[in-house]
């Protein structure tokens, strides 16, 4: 239920928003863009209402603003921009294409922190704080954490057709590949964050800026090495980590 509905609200807005050729960034458009974004947290309400009413809300909630510790949400904050960075200087050596984060206007970094709000409490409470658990307790941490990002990448699929998005004039599969990258390191930090969904929110939103800030298509493919890397590490972790010890139980 929750997929269905998550996917049936927002690409219902963003389907309006390319048949009305709106800019997702300037009103009216960015109603629609907006519903869209908080789609995930509106379905994890109404899947959460169906299976257990009103306590199970008050429930979900708690569990959506744990206290992440300090420690890992400076590593949920900072693992984005070093990863970025790694990229930007293997960029540099292949003389790829690159971009700079120092190289912004303050005021466009301050209007990307600003949007990130918007961005991950729309979309974190329902993947992570919903549809993560459930995934982990059925499948595991690696197999669960690659099944939602894949429903992840395709739930932005036509974001790549509507003109002015970060998407637009890209390629999909590099673009899945690395929200599938982010899903594994966020699925590690989560668990030893105890579960918490704010550490997701911080990756995802330190994510999102670095992204926005050092992104060039033409380096696409290539750029994604770091990620797939890190990815990789973050597998072999989960790994051996619940081997030794149940880590899920903690988001689960």
């Amino acid at each position: 239920m929750f997929f269905l509905i998550a996917y049936a609200i927002s690409w219902t807005a963003w389907i309006a928003l390319f048949a009305q050729h709106l800019s997702p960034f300037a009103w009216p458009g960015r109603w629609f863009y907006l519903a869209a974004v908080f789609a995930p947290h509106g379905a994890a309400l109404v899947s959460t209402a169906v299976e257990g009413g009103r306590a199970e809300l008050g429930a979900f909630y708690r569990r959506i603003m744990h206290r992440v510790p300090f420690r890992w949400a400076i590593i949920a904050i900072c693992v984005p921009p070093i990863i970025y960075l790694v990229r930007d200087a293997v960029s540099v050596g292949f003389h790829l294409p690159h971009d700079s984060f120092f190289h912004r206007p303050p005021r466009t970094v301050a209007a990307l922190l600003l949007g990130q709000l918007a961005v991950v409490l729309g979309e974190e409470p329902g993947w992570r704080g919903f549809a993560l658990p459930r995934l982990l307790g059925r499948f595991g941490p690696i197999m669960g954490t690659l099944i939602l990002g894949v429903a992840w990448a395709c739930w932005h699929l036509p974001l790549f057709i509507i003109t002015g998005t970060p998407q637009y004039g890209t390629w999909f599969l590099p673009f899945a590949l690395e929200l599938m990258a982010w899903s594994m390191v966020m699925t590690l930090i989560m668990m030893h964050a105890r579960g918490s969904v704010v550490a997701a929110m911080l990756f995802h939103a330190s994510a999102n800026v670095c992204a926005f800030t050092m992104w060039q298509p033409d380096a696409q493919v290539f750029a994604l090495g770091p990620w797939i890397i890190a990815a990789g590490i973050a597998a072999w972790r989960m790994q051996w980590e619940s081997s030794h010890a149940p880590l899920t139980a903690g988001i689960c």
